[in-house]
């Protein structure tokens, strides 16, 4: 697992000043598969630079289905608000894939925000990238079937994992999307017979990333070209 900052896209931006900052008041960790790093509602403790692995924010509401609004590799950071005095959200955060970080805890973050230009504009940058995320989840979650949805999910996960292999079983995907599996059997099935995925036991290969990409809604490319454009312009 990569142990330097460098592997981070977002911290790769820093000078070497600021990196060091960050890896002064850090400290590297594992992130285990299925591990909680956030509770809706309970203080926000760390934020999570992360080098490798991927991270889902999910949002549930009483009795609704829970319902992922982003997701985090090593393009970002977990618990970027913290950073802006905030101590708690009403998602949580789950590990999809393991992977390691450099966590700094919030009390830090949020000086190292203050004093350190490089980093407040660095993470002034993830936010507004973030707040993408969120805006096109809203819509996608809204306006899209569940095949466009799944598509954008799978492209959206392998772009983060550097990977057309991705381990997810169909309950999986059924709670990030906020669907029943049964929807989530029916799409997967569809793509699987157009041979633009293979699906067995937990396993997902995509085999045409193009053309899963004209199944998946627009809002995929979206997410993508924000994100370039962000990591371009610095």
């Amino acid at each position: 697992m990569e142990r330097t900052l460098i592997a981070n896209r977002l911290t790769n931006q820093l000078d070497h000043h600021s990196q060091q900052q960050l890896m002064k008041h850090g400290v590297w960790v594992d992130l285990a598969l299925g591990q909680q790093l956030n509770v809706p509602g309970v203080a926000i403790e760390y934020t999570y630079f992360l080098t490798s692995g991927v991270i889902a924010l999910i949002l549930q509401h009483a009795l609704d289905k829970p319902l992922a609004i982003a997701l985090i590799g090593n393009e970002g950071v977990l618990g970027v608000e913290t950073a802006f005095g905030v101590d708690s959200m009403p998602y949580s955060a789950m590990v999809l894939a393991q992977g390691t970080a450099l966590r700094v805890s919030a009390q830090h973050i949020y000086t190292l925000k203050l004093s350190d230009k490089e980093i407040g504009i660095c993470l002034d940058r993830y936010v507004a990238m973030l707040n993408v995320q969120y805006a096109q989840a809203a819509v996608c979650n809204g306006m899209h079937n569940v095949q466009q949805r799944l598509a954008r999910l799978l492209l959206s996960y392998s772009d983060r994992l550097h990977t057309l292999t991705l381990s997810m079983t169909q309950d999986l995907l059924a709670k990030l999307l906020g669907v029943r599996r049964a929807g989530i059997n029916h799409a997967a099935n569809k793509l699987q017979q157009a041979k633009v995925l293979h699906y067995r036991r937990g396993q997902i290969e995509i085999l045409k990333p193009l053309a899963l990409l004209q199944k998946a809604c627009h809002c995929y490319e979206i997410d993508k070209q924000m994100y370039e454009l962000a990591f371009s312009s610095h």
